[in-house]
């Protein structure tokens, strides 16, 4: 926790017609209202702190604490279906998370407590931040991590990333994911395959492989156009780039901005990875292990609440 930092959780539900979202509320101790910020997850079954059962990202927690500080507020929640919100994660698809989103948005815009709604969104949650954006009143996004390249064509890249990664493994741990890989002809091929099944199919989850998949989820965002969607941002924005990311490519920040327009601040960080750690001495995907063992970068908790401080001011 930062030196000083005076803070209160409380854990709230929200509902979205038949889902219960939870979720901590995290507040500084000085009397309010106070500016909020909303962490919109990225993909995964991620919990209200970004993390799954097999990965500890620790991302919403730590930025949430550092806000305290700064005396805004902010609100992270269980995905659908995962730790304690209601609902079933594996058949939900993209647009389902989007209207859970502006169900929590909607209820904080009705407090008196809130002065401010700020969305933050990581990886698919920038996607997500500004869809809300379009029904919701806001003061203002966080893109962390974003992306202009459509699915399939991300999926490919992603894909010869991780066929890269998988070949150079070394020990038991890459034994598995190999094998997948070689059944399905290597990882990008294994994509491809998959994206046609989504497409010729309507169910909500299906088999590929040894694993079950969220097809609609893919379904509805290979339909989406990313690019259209931050044309649509009317609020000041914040592009926060990582310059290392292996899966959302740096390069397409200055693009992301550049749609955006005036009211983007374009801010690339040097050496950070997806995870919002600095790389290590391995690149990409092999160091996303030994990165786990250290926390969020304090540079990065550092941009997001500086840009937030002064937005708040304005």
């Amino acid at each position: 926790m930062w030196e000083g930092c005076r803070l209160q959780n409380k854990e709230l539900k929200i509902k979205n017609g038949d889902i219960t979202l939870a979720g901590t509320l995290t507040t500084p101790l000085k009397n309010g209202p106070h500016p909020l910020v909303i962490c919109i997850h990225g993909s995964g079954p991620l919990d209200r702190d970004s993390n799954t059962a097999y990965q500890k990202l620790n991302i919403f927690n730590v930025l949430a604490e550092n806000l305290a500080s700064r005396n805004i507020a902010c609100f992270r929640y269980d995905k659908r279906g995962i730790g304690q919100s209601t609902g079933d994660y594996m058949s939900a698809g993209h647009l389902d998370f989007v209207k859970d989103t502006i169900a929590i948005t909607k209820h904080f815009r009705n407090s008196d407590d809130i002065s401010q709604i700020f969305l933050l969104g990581h990886s698919e949650g920038t996607l997500i931040a500004p869809q809300v954006a379009q029904e919701c009143d806001i003061e203002g996004l966080l893109l962390l991590c974003p992306f202009i390249t459509e699915l399939e064509q991300l999926l490919e890249m992603q894909g010869a990333v991780m066929q890269d990664f998988l070949d150079q493994a070394k020990g038991p741990q890459a034994w598995i994911p190999r094998l997948v890989a070689a059944i399905n002809g290597g990882v990008v091929k294994g994509n491809r395959k998959l994206i046609r099944r989504v497409r010729n199919s309507s169910k909500p989850v299906l088999w590929h492989g040894f694993k079950r998949v969220e097809a609609k989820w893919i379904r509805e965002l290979l339909d989406i156009s990313p690019s259209r969607v931050f044309e649509t941002i009317q609020v000041p924005t914040l592009v926060f780039v990582a310059g290392k990311d292996a899966q959302c490519p740096p390069e397409e920040g200055a693009e992301i901005a550049e749609i955006i327009g005036d009211k983007a601040t374009h801010v690339l960080i040097p050496g950070l990875s997806h995870m919002l750690r600095i790389e290590g001495d391995k690149s990409g995907y092999a160091d996303y292990g030994e990165q786990l063992k250290r926390p969020m970068a304090p540079e990065a908790v550092q941009t997001v609440g500086d840009w937030l401080e002064a937005e708040i001011s304005k």
